[in-house]
């Protein structure tokens, strides 16, 4: 019979040690999530998408978006959730602690659509901004193209962000 030398992490999916605790890659533990957080689902199916009106409301958005800082959209909604002079900031679900900046999607049903707690990070980068997937576990979009965790990928004002199922725009002076 053989005995299995290793095992997967389960948030970036990288080969580690049998006896690990916590992923040598990606510092994520393997043992289960402490009761006090609520852990992301899986979530599957379609995700509704963008319509053209909306498309044209995020262009004029874009042009009327704050002299400095990014601003942060839902699908429906017509102003902005949140808008962030910081230079980096976390989009996620909150805790409990606020040691960490974050936008908290909590109160639009952000654990139904399967965002993570520290699902992206948005990071100024020059005139614009770079988003970076925190190893979430539903994954992220931009504009429909899947990004690989930890690596930053540059975003333009009116780009539409996929985090699981719950669909943001940014909007930012570029």
């Amino acid at each position: 019979m053989e005995t299995i030398s290793h095992k997967f992490c389960p948030s970036c999916k990288l080969i580690n040690r049998v006896d690990a605790v916590i992923c040598e890659h990606c510092g994520n533990p393997f043992d289960s999530p402490s009761d006090k957080f609520s852990t992301t689902k899986g979530v599957e199916g379609e995700t509704k998408l963008f319509h053209t009106d909306l498309l044209e409301k995020i262009e004029k958005l874009t042009k009327e978006s704050p002299p400095e800082g990014i601003a942060i959209y839902l699908l429906d909604q017509a102003n902005p959730i949140e808008t962030r002079l910081d230079d980096e900031f976390i989009i996620g679900r909150l805790t409990g602690e606020k040691d960490e900046k974050v936008v908290d999607l909590s109160p639009y049903n952000a654990n139904d659509f399967g965002v993570s707690r520290r699902h992206l990070m948005v990071r100024r980068a020059g005139k614009g901004y770079n988003v970076v997937d925190l190893f979430s576990t539903n994954g992220t979009w931009v504009n429909e193209l899947t990004l690989l965790p930890q690596h930053p990928f540059a975003v333009k004002s009116g780009s539409q962000i996929r985090l699981g199922k719950m669909r943001i725009f940014l909007a930012f002076r570029e």
